[in-house]
């Protein structure tokens, strides 16, 4: 595939870029068509996506892995499946003895001869038998489809429960490297693509196997000559399906992961959709969107096409059979070879028996297209599942006891990539209930210390002890839990604001939230709104401001009362008057609390205890505020340019 990142362009004239998106979409189109499956699958392996083996049996023990919480049901369902084709299964017998009974019956070969009365009865009475038989296998249909719909529903979502909880675990690292449209269609997409293998894969199995073996031991034994006669198709027929199995696994994995590059396209648009309408992008991603669609096209035409030979060939290979059956058949029974008696009946017999031997090989053929999507978006499921947290608990790691709050690094270096570090050799330590601002220019590594506080980053040289016990020996839930933390970009859920500032303690009353607000000061703002604390935020918080969302996001964390307290810019979307309005209350929030605080308005750390000043990744200047500035070091600088911008 193309590389589909763009650089931004100067701005041209709607109709232009349109022609342009246009051109470069059929150019793309035309480059697509040139490559080779093995170019193709070049690609996927260079992205990362794993390579697809045809039928890989670990996979269908993962699969069946699945499935065995369930197997009562499956067991169940199944059988009833099995004893209703059967069932369905004597239906050629049927329609045999009525054809030779009623052809006998016409040549007076029958002996006694029946009167009419007595014909028409006995023929009566094949067909209500065969009726009773045929009602009976459609109420084991119905059952069988209850059974197993619910047995597969029940693997479905034990599937996404499980990749819910296993995205929840995933270390932050994990989210810096993976696009959303990825995650979302392996959370949609990928597990709907099991869901035929997981309601009906084993079912189909069993039942298309047992028609076949039933099917060419009827027809065996029917007439052995003509079972014979068409016995030679079956290595046709393996070796037709052999070959569409391994052109058919690589057509459908490159097709799924067409379908993810479209996927990932269209929630990177809608997400980023204000930024795409305010640099008019309009045009141009419809173009990037185009191309992507392009290629998924091609890629589904390419795996139909496989399909398309294969499923034809198929039904030519029925229709030899059928010809030979009737042919040799007719020859049979036109000679007097076939005992007159069963001989036509024997012969409609036979050639409804090979169609029955026919369609779980049609069946197979369909069947093998639903497996191979399920494979392609099973491998991406628990390749997932596979991906190991690079931040978790330790084995014996024990809970934190309530905190005191005292957090030391000790030569902490880190990199989000190893060979990278953003901080070297960190080292400082924060008594309970001090402020401890961090101060430098974006990029110094100011963010980076408040992420390895709160654990979602591990260090890969150096310690971080939290009151004297390395956080790496701890449970991360009962780190957690003692620490607050709001960001510059706070994530609102849809709901209330009620909802939203008890999500940091589902437990709490609403006068509990209310509580908090008036203590914190966020209660007039908040009031202000619409309906108050019943205002929904919407989206994202789509319907608050930048500042009414920080409140918000203030008076979530105040509520969850921790022990370690984090502002990473947290005041800075805040106007100079709200800002004033929740400092006196930030300081009684901070008071008995460690409290880290990242800002750029050096007025809102001019009290802390301690100062760290950052560059580079490392610390430069340490102290309080007065103590910096008698230094007239780089603090000094910064606060010279915060003063000349103020003024």
């Amino acid at each position: 595939m193309p590389d589909l990142e763009e650089t931004t362009r100067p701005a041209k004239p709607l109709r232009h870029m349109r022609l342009a998106a246009q051109s470069a979409a059929a150019a793309v189109r035309r480059r697509l068509r040139l490559r080779t499956t093995a170019e193709q699958l070049e690609v996927l392996n260079e992205e990362g996506e794993p390579r697809y083996r045809p039928i890989d049996r670990q996979m269908i023990r993962r699969l069946l892995a699945c499935m065995k919480p369930y197997r009562r049901h499956y067991v169940k369902g199944i059988t009833l499946g099995m004893v209703m084709i059967l069932l369905e299964m004597q239906s050629p017998r049927f329609i045999g003895a009525i054809i030779n009974w009623t052809t006998n019956y016409a040549s007076g070969q029958l002996s006694p001869m029946p009167t009419e009365a007595a014909a028409i009865r006995h023929v009566g009475a094949i067909i209500l038998l065969w009726a009773a038989v045929l009602a009976v296998a459609l109420l084991l249909h119905r059952w069988t489809i209850l059974i197993m719909t619910n047995a597969g529903e029940k693997v479905q979502f034990d599937l996404r429960r499980r990749l819910f909880v296993h995205l929840q675990e995933l270390s932050m690292s994990f989210y810096d490297r993976t696009k959303l449209g990825r995650l979302i269609s392996r959370s949609t997409t990928d597990i709907n693509s099991l869901r035929e293998m997981n309601v009906w894969g084993i079912d189909s199995v069993a039942k298309n196997s047992i028609m076949m073996c039933v099917a060419s031991t009827m027809l065996l034994a029917t007439e052995p000559r003509l079972f014979l006669a068409v016995a030679w198709l079956a290595p046709a027929l393996f070796v037709l399906n052999r070959a569409y199995r391994r052109k058919a696994a690589i057509m459908y994995q490159i097709a799924r992961e067409g379908f993810t590059r479209v996927s990932t396209n269209l929630a990177e648009n809608i997400t980023g959709v204000r930024v795409v309408t305010a640099f008019n992008r309009q045009s141009f991603n419809l173009g990037v969107f185009d191309r992507l669609q392009d290629a998924n096209t091609l890629n589904n035409v390419r795996a139909s096409r496989v399909n398309g030979i294969y499923q034809p060939l198929l039904g030519f290979v029925g229709f030899i059979g059928r010809v030979i059956i009737l042919v040799y058949g007719g020859y049979l029974v036109a000679t007097n070879r076939i005992d007159r008696r069963f001989g036509v009946g024997s012969v409609v017999t036979a050639f409804l028996y090979w169609d029955w031997f026919m369609a779980p090989i049609i069946n197979f053929g369909n069947f093998y297209n639903q497996l191979m999507m399920a494979m392609a978006g099973g491998e991406r499921v628990f390749t997932l599942l596979d991906t190991k947290p690079e931040v978790t608990d330790l084995p014996g790691a024990r809970p934190m006891p309530p905190i005191q709050g005292q957090v030391q690094f000790r030569d902490v270096t880190f990199g989000y990539r190893p060979d990278k570090p953003v901080l070297h050799d960190i080292s400082f330590v924060a008594d309970p209930g001090q402020m401890i601002a961090l101060v430098g220019a974006t990029g110094s590594g100011k963010s980076s210390i408040i992420s390895l506080i709160a654990r979602f980053y591990l260090p890969q040289k150096g310690a971080i002890l939290v009151d004297g016990q390395d956080i790496r020996q701890v449970t991360g839930e009962s780190l957690h839990r003692q620490m607050g933390l709001v960001l510059q970009t706070n994530y609102l859920f849809t709901g209330t604001v009620m909802d939203n500032i008890r999500y940091a303690r589902p437990v709490a009353t609403d006068a509990d939230v209310l509580e908090a607000a008036r203590k914190l000061g966020t209660y007039d703002a908040i009031m202000s709104l619409l309906d108050g604390f019943a205002t929904q935020v919407g989206e994202r918080g789509a319907n608050m401001s930048i500042g009414q969302r920080q409140l918000i996001c203030f008076t979530r964390a105040f509520l969850a009362n921790p022990r370690i307290f984090m502002l990473d810019e947290a005041t800075s979307s805040v106007d100079t008057t709200t800002e004033q309005q929740i400092q006196n209350s930030l300081e009684q929030l901070m008071r008995g609390r460690t409290t880290f605080v990242v800002a750029h308005r050096l007025s809102t750390i001019q009290r802390a205890d301690c100062i760290l000043v950052i560059d580079k990744g490392r610390i430069i200047e340490r102290g309080s505020h007065a103590e910096l500035l008698e230094r007239d070091g780089k603090y000094a600088h910064l606060h010279d340019q915060f003063v000349l911008a103020c003024e």
